[in-house]
């Protein structure tokens, strides 16, 4: 169940209507065992963002999820979301900031319950 938060600060006139679900599509490629219907995904157009104290085209991405983040396969996750951003919001891989968060599933709530007791259910 990963959460993903995009701020960027491409206008949104130039994020196209499906851009969500071709990120959510790329996320549900990319990272294994993470289904396309499982993701959360906000993202957010500000005028405000800056990076390296400009406001030349630039993102920050933030990913928050359990048991799929190692400095290995980050490396690989980083290239596909600059790859997909790059190509999508036309913005430089050198401007694009990505942060792998991992939280025990014990600390996600979902229906109901907690994503840890799903996983011993088997629902997971």
């Amino acid at each position: 169940m990963p959460f993903v938060k995009l701020v960027t600060n491409v206008p949104e006139e130039k994020i196209s209507d499906d851009f969500n679900q071709k990120l959510n599509r790329l996320l549900a490629d990319t990272f294994p065992g993470k289904p396309y219907e499982v993701f959360a995904i906000d993202v957010v157009s500000s005028n405000k963002y800056t990076f390296g104290g400009t406001s030349d085209p630039s993102a920050m991405l933030r990913v928050t999820a359990f048991n799929i983040f190692t400095p290995e396969k980050n490396i690989g996750y980083s290239k596909a979301i600059c790859e997909f951003l790059s190509s999508s919001l036309q913005i430089p891989a050198t401007r694009i900031l990505i942060e792998f968060i991992d939280i025990p599933p014990s600390n996600v709530g979902y229906n109901n319950t907690t994503a840890q007791v799903m996983i011993d259910q088997g629902q997971f």
